[in-house]
């Protein structure tokens, strides 16, 4: 059977009244039950310098949890919370980065 880690499916999120979310995953364990893992995202992670785009949140949070039940044998949490830690890890290089403008792309206005 396949590793469970590759099994992992994203399957909704919920707003908290805090303002953190919860989004929930399911994967399938070796004896092929299905295992549902909420990734608890503090409001926190959303707010200040380096904080975490409400777009990127669920690659983040599927990375993360990858990574977490790939440690496991047969016992999984049924949550998890995410940290600036596992944000740093997971997040995924901006498309921008180097360009320095809209004029970067064109020439327009380097001489």
């Amino acid at each position: 059977m396949k590793d469970p880690k590759s099994n992992v499916r994203y399957l909704g999120f919920q707003a908290l009244p805090n303002g953190s979310r919860k989004l929930d995953f399911s994967f399938a364990r070796r004896d092929r039950s299905l295992q549902v893992i909420s990734v608890r995202a503090s409001h926190d992670l959303f707010i200040g310098p380096g904080h975490m785009a409400i777009q990127e949140c669920v690659g983040i949070c599927y990375e993360t949890l990858k990574s977490q039940i790939a440690g496991c044998s047969d016992v999984f949490p049924t949550s998890i919370n995410l940290t600036p830690a596992d944000v740093a890890q997971h997040r995924k290089p901006s498309k921008g980065a180097g360009r320095k403008g809209p004029s970067a792309k064109s020439g327009i206005g380097n001489s």
